[in-house]
């Protein structure tokens, strides 16, 4: 499942277009637009990363890495 940028590194961006399970890339949107609040928590970050754990732990590993804040 993993895409690449023209540089060769794995996006949230890409990541996400990857995505074919509706309910993870809904997640998955939700932490992006929550990433790009000027005012967001990182307890509001963390809890959709939670979230994305009690579905997809295997997405949850893979997606941790590509998040920066």
């Amino acid at each position: 499942m993993e895409h690449k940028d023209k540089e060769g590194e794995l996006t949230l961006d890409i990541y996400i277009k990857s995505v074919v399970d509706q309910e993870i890339k809904g997640i998955l949107l939700k932490l992006k637009n929550e990433m790009r609040r000027p005012d967001a928590s990182r307890e509001s970050i963390d809890g959709i990363l939670l979230t994305l754990k009690e579905k997809n732990s295997g997405v949850a590993r893979e997606v941790i890495p590509l998040i920066e804040y």
